[in-house]
């Protein structure tokens, strides 16, 4: 449990330095609020979302046939944000030197 806390913090870090970079000076800390508070309510949503699709097809702890279903939807799912990578704005690179 604390090395799966631990690698999911070093797997945020690219995040929080964009956010960083594309912040205006001042709101560091509401940007970093924001940010976590997102976080915190996707890994809800998705834990959610997880035991949902999980009673659906019916995996309990006594039968696996669609396991493999759950495996490979669960993980295609990770997949879902790559489209929506290009809305993210660009840092100038004269923003970066300072």
């Amino acid at each position: 449990s604390v090395i799966l806390t631990v690698l999911g913090q070093l797997a945020f870090m690219p995040i929080l330095v964009l956010a960083a970079r594309i912040c205006p000076p001042g709101v560091e800390a509401t940007l970093f609020a924001g940010l976590m508070s997102i976080f915190n309510a996707g890994g809800i949503a998705s834990r959610s979302l997880g035991g949902a699709l999980t009673a659906a097809l019916d995996v309990t702890s006594d039968k696996f046939d669609n396991l493999a279903l759950l495996i490979v939807i669960c993980n295609l799912s990770s997949l879902l944000p790559l489209p929506f990578l290009s809305l993210l704005d660009t840092v100038p690179d004269e923003d970066l030197d300072e």
